[in-house]
């Protein structure tokens, strides 16, 4: 019958996922606090899956442009991970924090608030939950239209997407 359908995503905690001063998250987590961060997390940033690969290749592209570079150089860049980390990631030339595996949601929840983008260069995925969490912790997203993340992020209102595999 003409029956009404309807979607329910993921649904998260918003008592602790929600957004703070990022003054006070990058306080908490000893994290210099004027610098521009990009956050990369998975529970396993070697996983094909998780795109990491591109991810890299993207900053590398980043990493050419002389006023990027000096950026980085001087720590106005940084990186952050969470997850096991994925080697590859040191050899850029940014500054990179490995949070490494966060045990608790308040401690990703100010990794996310911290950020001032979350990265997720994921080739596959359905409904991430890391999309929701960083969207309602107030940070952007940058992700690749794969899967079911573009119907989370609106193109230049919640963040930016890029196709699937274009680093």
């Amino acid at each position: 019958g003409g029956g009404r359908i309807e979607v329910i995503p993921n649904s998260l905690d918003i008592d602790v996922f929600k957004p703070m001063p990022k003054s006070e998250a990058r306080e908490a987590m000893d994290l210099p606090p004027a610098a521009l961060y990009l956050l990369l997390g998975s529970y396993d940033l070697k996983e094909l899956r998780k795109g990491t690969r591109q991810c890299v290749e993207a900053l590398q592209h980043c990493f050419q442009d002389p006023a990027f570079q000096d950026r980085c150089r001087a720590g106005d860049i940084r990186l952050l991970t969470f997850g096991y980390p994925h080697p590859d990631l040191q050899s850029i030339g940014i500054p990179v924090h490995a949070l490494g595996y966060l045990e608790s949601e308040a401690s990703l929840a100010a990794a996310y608030a911290a950020a001032d983008l979350f990265v997720l260069p994921s080739l596959e995925d359905n409904l991430p939950n890391t999309i929701l969490e960083a969207m309602s912790c107030g940070t952007a997203i940058a992700a690749f239209d794969a899967g079911g993340i573009p119907e989370m992020v609106e193109e230049g209102v919640t963040g930016r997407l890029a196709k699937a595999g274009d680093a």
